[in-house]
């Protein structure tokens, strides 16, 4: 087990404009290798700062991985700091400085001369050549220690973690994963239930990390052990036993994608009336590759008129029950079904917050339908949170419903 350390470089990751994905993505993909993240540092773009960090960083782990800051402008300072930091002088690197002249003259573009620092190298480093942008990265071993400078865009990060740090890390450190890792996905179970259903079921199993990632409906539950474990399977299985319908995904299954799953694998079609998601129900359905093979569309109907003009929901109905009520979302959801010629149709209305729009029902509080062939169903459940995080909240609690019908369970009771 190698220790490694992240520094992410950038003003923008420091007064809010940009959240820190990348760290994210490199934590992912290093942890089946045996790599453990032992620091995450975000850095403004300071040439005293980066060199401050990257001296923690070095202090604390085998491997840095510095994001950011490899750009042409003024800003852009990584290449000098880390130079400043090692020691160690830079040159202007030839290859690299033909490769952007090619770069540029292959779009038709003149090149700036601000983009030659782009070809600089601190000294010994070894170049990772841009195949997505203009920033080339590298990487350069001090003292024993491996500090690895990559762009900040995302996709060119990505890009050079898959196809060069990866492999270069797994080379030279000879990595070899002996762990033992497993996630599932649950939704519509409350944190505090869960954890004390996972404890029961791992009773007297102390060898097995357990981590929980709570999301809005959503819950990520992942097992883990720091070497072989030949109960890892058992614990895999006690798991699966105890919460049962509630796992709605495991490893890298979606919550979506296996509701698309089981309505193909049933040839089953979905239709979606929405109100206050706004579209965000049939924005996740259509994540998946392939959803038009089973997913009619989305109605959003968001006020009365709508209700009543795209979806035949009765105007004496409207006003009597008022729109976030269980039989509009009922009616919602046959509308649905009956105008997209769908086998079940899903729907959902209610109060996002933060007044109440003229309904008499508080803030949070939102209707579901669903209905089929035999019926309508509705429930009305009052969610907590502000306004997006309902939203989001209903959003996965009205797929999670689908789901459950999807595979022939109990739907009735998911909230």
């Amino acid at each position: 087990m190698y220790d490694c350390a992240l520094l992410a470089v950038g003003d923008e990751l420091l007064d809010g404009r940009v959240n820190d994905t990348n760290s994210d993505f490199i934590i992912d993909k290093f942890e089946p290798l045996g790599l453990k993240v032992v620091m995450r540092i975000n850095v403004g773009d300071d040439m005293d700062h980066i060199g401050q960090a990257l001296s923690l960083c070095m202090a604390l782990s085998h491997v840095v991985i510095i994001t950011g800051g490899l750009g042409p402008t003024g800003d852009d300072l990584t290449r000098e700091a880390v130079a400043a930091a090692l020691g160690l002088p830079l040159h202007r690197d030839e290859r690299l400085e033909e490769a952007l002249k090619g770069f540029f003259k292959a779009m038709g573009r003149k090149m700036s001369h601000t983009n030659l620092k782009q070809a600089d190298l601190v000294e010994g480093a070894v170049p990772i050549g841009a195949r997505l942008g203009t920033a080339p990265g590298q990487w350069v071993v001090k003292d024993g220690k491996m500090v690895v400078l990559i762009p900040g865009v995302p996709r060119e990060m990505r890009d050079m973690i898959e196809g060069d740090v990866i492999p270069l890390l797994s080379e030279r450190l000879a990595l070899m994963d002996r762990s033992r890792k497993a996630t599932f996905l649950v939704a519509a179970l409350p944190e505090s239930e869960l954890a004390e259903q996972v404890e029961k079921a791992l009773s007297g199993m102390e060898d097995i990390g357990v981590a929980y990632r709570a999301m809005m409906g959503q819950i990520e539950v992942k097992l883990s052990t720091r070497g072989e474990y030949a109960g890892f399977e058992e614990a895999e299985r006690r798991l699966r036993e105890a919460l049962g319908p509630w796992i709605v995904g495991e490893g890298a299954d979606t919550l979506e994608g296996n509701l698309g799953g089981e309505l193909r694998r049933r040839g089953l079609t979905l239709a979606v009336a929405e109100s206050l998601t706004g579209g965000m129900v049939g924005e996740r359905i259509t994540r998946v590759p392939g959803s038009s093979g089973y997913f009619s569309g989305s109605l959003v109907a968001y006020t009365y008129d709508a209700k009543k003009k795209l979806l035949g929901v009765d105007e004496d109905l409207l006003r009597s029950r008022g729109a976030v009520s269980e039989e509009v979302a009922e009616a919602m959801a046959k509308g649905a079904r009956e105008r997209l010629s769908s086998h079940l149709g899903i729907a959902l209305s209610g109060v996002a917050g933060p007044g109440s729009g003229g309904e008499t029902e508080p803030p949070g509080t939102v209707a579901f339908g669903l209905a089929d062939e035999s019926g309508t169903y509705g429930w009305k459940y009052r969610l907590p949170g502000d306004r997006e995080m309902v939203r989001e909240f209903a959003t996965t609690l009205m797929l999670t419903i689908a789901l459950f019908y999807a595979r022939g369970e109990d739907f009735t009771h998911v909230r």
